[in-house]
């Protein structure tokens, strides 16, 4: 799987596969954007032609290194991801697990030796802004005096924070949802799904291949109908349902989630009341939506959108906001509105 075969991407391709040409390759690099829209795949593309003894300044994909790094065995690869507490069993976490200033120690002792293999030593670093910040200070200090064998891809999420002294010391490459086509194409593939169903997925995940590829397709838009109508029928006037709703949110497997998908609903609303009916994303729930759209001005329809975009980013790093409280205070206040 040479770059060529990698999806939606040929600019970001494009910049790496330049500097690979001209062998003026950054030592560090800050991949940014929407969850699940290929960085993690661009950046072990990026290892694997480095190190492919095949293929110059791209790779086979077939060869032995390009075989163990795609397992993540190869010795001069390696990743770093966040994870959960020791009490849970430490696995890969990415909702409420850390990177520790442990796992930047571990960095370092392995760049301090030479590439064993003789191509470059690659650190990948996925979720980079779960590191906390004992663990950005002391990986400033390997990005300050980075080995001359390595490269550094740190991966971020849209909206992530770090450190602005780590953030200096990297090329930033941005990378952009997928195109819609592109994904709806692979969700056809990959899901067996209708071209009604493709399109609807690919425009809930937001661009995202591994969260429309991860989702059960049929529970996710069931799920998406029953919390929707759930939320909209919610009342001052009957706080227990509001405390109930938050709980179970709060308790969910993706909260961040599931309120996305309630942004995209007010989206929907506001087009619906500009007449732009074209753009709605749940227009197989137009009935419902319509419903909910009788009793919303465009002023209330922003206040909640900017509501709900505040709750998310105060359940995410670095803050880590109590979920259920933060959702119980966003669902009074649209309750309320």
């Amino acid at each position: 799987m040479p770059f060529k075969d990698i999806l939606g991407h040929d600019r970001e391709i494009g910049i790496l596969k330049k500097a690979l040409a001209n062998d003026r390759l950054a030592h560090s690099f800050l991949f940014s954007g929407p969850d699940g829209c290929g960085k993690r795949l661009t950046a072990v593309s990026l290892a694997k032609s480095l190190n492919c003894s095949e293929s110059k300044d791209d790779f086979c994909g077939t060869c032995q290194n390009c075989r163990e790094i795609e397992n993540l065995s190869y010795t001069d690869v390696f990743l770093v991801e966040p994870r959960g507490p020791e009490s849970k069993g430490a696995e890969v976490d990415y909702t409420g697990g850390t990177i520790k200033i442990d796992a930047v120690r571990d960095i370092q002792h392995r760049l301090a030796y030479k590439a064993i293999r003789g191509g470059k030593k690659v650190c990948i670093v996925n979720g980079a802004e779960k590191m906390n910040r004992d663990a950005q200070n002391a990986f400033l200090k390997t990005l300050e005096e980075p080995p001359s064998d390595s490269i550094i891809i740190l991966i971020i999420s849209d909206g992530a924070t770090l450190l602005p002294t780590i953030l200096s010391r990297c090329q930033r490459i941005n990378f952009r949802p997928l195109p819609r086509n592109i994904l709806i194409e692979m969700i056809k593939q990959k899901l067996h799904a209708s071209e009604d169903t493709s399109a609807l997925i690919a425009s809930l995940s937001g661009g995202s291949i591994g969260k429309a590829l991860g989702w059960d397709k049929e529970l996710i838009l069931e799920q998406r109908k029953e919390n929707i109508g759930r939320l909209m029928h919610l009342s001052l006037a009957d706080p227990e349902k509001i405390f109930k709703a938050a709980e179970d949110i709060a308790k969910g497997d993706s909260p961040v989630e599931l309120l996305e998908f309630l942004k995209i609903w007010y989206r929907d609303i506001a087009l619906l009341k500009e007449r732009r009916e074209d753009m709605i994303v749940n227009s197989d729930l137009l009935p419902l939506l319509k419903e909910h759209a009788k009793d919303q001005t465009l002023e209330s329809l922003i206040s909640g959108f900017k509501l709900i975009n505040q709750a998310q980013v105060d359940m995410m790093p670095p803050r880590y906001a109590n979920k259920q409280l933060t959702v119980e205070n966003l669902l009074i206040q649209l309750s309320g509105s």
